[in-house]
């Protein structure tokens, strides 16, 4: 039959090359006869009346997208399912609970004697290579407590260095610390402090090897602790935080465009609306001389997997951001919305060849449920959506260079995402500022006290949204509990009654100890300690027989009077 005939009135007005091109689109679909026509309705089809060639093509691929296999401009709305978690704590304490009971939640008292069984073995390890250390004695799980707690009151009162801390000047005296242990035994739990047995790893490039031995016992029982301790609100973003190191390491990053440029890199799944980090991942580089394809789509799958099926809105940057990871998600009952770099595969040319130019101008398109937006700012921003609808519209105010203000036009998904994408970025503000992080020659240190720091802001967030925890005025108002205040009870009851320094020596005692530092000769020639503080390198045979260190013969007073000033009293 001839379909010219029949359907000439669905035509009226169309080119005869557009109707050509309609019908054998509609062949290809439908898998028809092209010599038969007779049940097919062509006024279904929505056609669009062009003038040039190349606009007749993109209308004709505009009108398959109804089947949502194409990209088209034709904006839809599309059902978002409602979100099903309940987002809070999921242990209730009760209200007798103090500070550090919401801190063993995450960081269990059964670690501390593990750490305190690991430091005590390398204390014995280290001695047997080197000999006898008569300063050492062994640590107990109650003196690990307390040294954490130390470490918090530090990251308080910040001081140039450790040694001030234990200056006799009063103005340098608030902390407290040089009331609970000697400076002499803080530096040795720091020399010896060790929190995994990692001479069973084997060696690097062998079968087995792991990167994060040094750290491994304490990270699989917290990891479990902070996906579990907390239910996420409906948007959790995922992003990159990075641990602050300049020393050598074979898996250290460069981060340009981070606050902390170079250090260890480390994934983490936060929520946005307290900061609270649910899981984390350690980047330890690529495996041999192979870049791993796809890290970004595997970093968010493995972060979010155990939130799936609960219509989350996942939030994310463009090196996450892909078609392939959205649509997986979208699979999983998940949404999922982020900046895009336009080279990514699948993207229609509309969106990667955009060419806007004036503040406000805005191209979406659409593919089923997904929206890829372009949005003209001071530049061309580009997202991919599968959680905002597509229609809403908002306006954004900028500032103009003669100092007016004016309303933008902009797609809602923009402001979503802003809202939402700073989940990271909140948990890394939490944690930075009052970081324990103590300065160290072991990458591996700075990537346990950050964990520390994760459990200390996680438990300070579930003690904040415990509703046996509310703090009350005495107008009877509700106060919003401080991180300062958390950590402050969370030191003292760390200390608790851990007293690890003797009580005050009388003159007779003291004038007797400093009997026994005298200069003398030792078995070799090693660093002068005195002298290594100035950054000056000696290597004397001198030194002090009760310290066991090397001396000048002119630094002997100078280190006695700054690490016993007692003895000159």
């Amino acid at each position: 039959m001839d379909s010219s005939d029949d359907s000439g009135s669905d035509f009226e007005g169309f080119a005869p090359e557009v109707v050509a091109a309609a019908e054998k689109k509609l062949l290809d679909l439908l898998e028809l006869d092209p010599n038969d026509l007779s049940d097919v309705d062509l006024s279904d089809l929505d056609f669009e009346s062009s003038d040039s060639e190349d606009e007749n093509d993109d209308a004709s691929t505009s009108n398959t997208n109804q089947n949502g296999d194409q990209w088209t401009d034709r904006l839809r709305r599309f059902t978002i399912e409602d979100f099903n978690g309940t987002p809070r704590p999921t242990t209730i304490l009760p209200s007798d609970a103090n500070e550090i009971d919401f801190f063993n939640l995450l960081f269990p008292s059964e670690l501390l004697e593990k750490i305190a069984e690991e430091t005590n073995r390398y204390a014995e390890s280290e001695q047997e290579k080197k000999g006898q250390d008569p300063k050492w004695r062994a640590t107990t799980a109650q003196e690990i407590r307390a040294y954490i707690g130390i470490q918090i009151v530090m990251g308080i009162i910040v001081a140039p260095n450790q040694d001030m801390y234990f200056s006799n000047d009063s103005l340098f005296k608030p902390s407290g610390i040089n009331e609970r242990i000697t400076r002499d035994r803080l530096d040795k739990l720091n020399q010896y402090f060790h929190v995994s047995d990692n001479s069973q790893n084997p060696r690097r490039g062998q079968p087995g090897h792991d990167k994060l031995a040094h750290v491994r016992t304490i990270m699989d029982v917290i990891l479990p602790k902070l996906k579990s301790a907390y239910n996420p609100h409906k948007e959790v973003s995922i992003d990159e935080a990075m641990i602050a190191f300049t020393g050598r390491l074979g898996f250290k990053q460069y981060v340009p465009l981070k606050p902390t440029k170079r250090g260890i890199k480390v994934w983490m799944r936060a929520d946005p609306h307290n900061g609270f980090v649910n899981e984390f991942q350690v980047y330890t580089g690529k495996e041999g001389r192979t870049a791993e394809k796809g890290l970004g789509e595997r970093v968010v799958r493995d972060l979010s997997r155990s939130i799936w099926g609960n219509y989350h809105h996942i939030y994310c940057d463009n090196y996450f951001t892909s078609i392939q990871l959205f649509n997986d998600l979208a699979e999983n009952k998940t949404y999922a919305c982020g900046t895009i770099r336009t080279n990514r595969k699948g993207l229609p040319p509309t969106i990667t060849k955009s060419k806007l130019k004036k503040q406000g101008d805005v191209i979406q398109m659409q593919k089923g449920d997904m929206v890829a937006t372009a949005w003209h700012d001071k530049r061309t921003v580009t997202l991919l959506s599968t959680n905002v609808d597509p229609t809403d519209t908002t306006e954004v105010q900028r500032k103009q260079k003669d100092g007016t203000i004016i309303n933008v036009p902009c797609p809602r998904v923009l402001k979503i995402y802003t809202q939402f994408m700073n989940g990271v970025d909140r948990a890394d503000q939490l944690r930075s500022t009052y970081s324990i992080c103590r300065k160290a020659s072991k990458w591996w240190k700075y990537l346990f006290w950050f964990m520390v720091d994760v459990c200390i802001c996680n438990a300070f967030i579930l003690m904040k949204e415990s509703t046996n925890h509310v703090i009350k005025t005495k107008t009877g108002r509700t106060r919003e509990r401080t991180q300062l205040e958390f950590r402050i009870k969370l030191a003292h009851q760390l200390l608790g009654d851990f007293w690890g320094k003797r009580k005050r020596e009388s003159i007779g005692e003291r004038q007797t100890q400093g009997l026994f530092h005298w200069p003398i000769e030792m078995d070799k020639k090693r660093t002068c300690k005195q002298c290594s503080k100035q950054k000056i390198r000696k290597e004397p045979k001198t030194g002090c027989e009760q310290c066991n260190v090397n001396l000048c013969v002119g630094c002997f007073k100078p280190y006695h009077q700054e690490r016993h000033p007692e003895l000159f009293n």
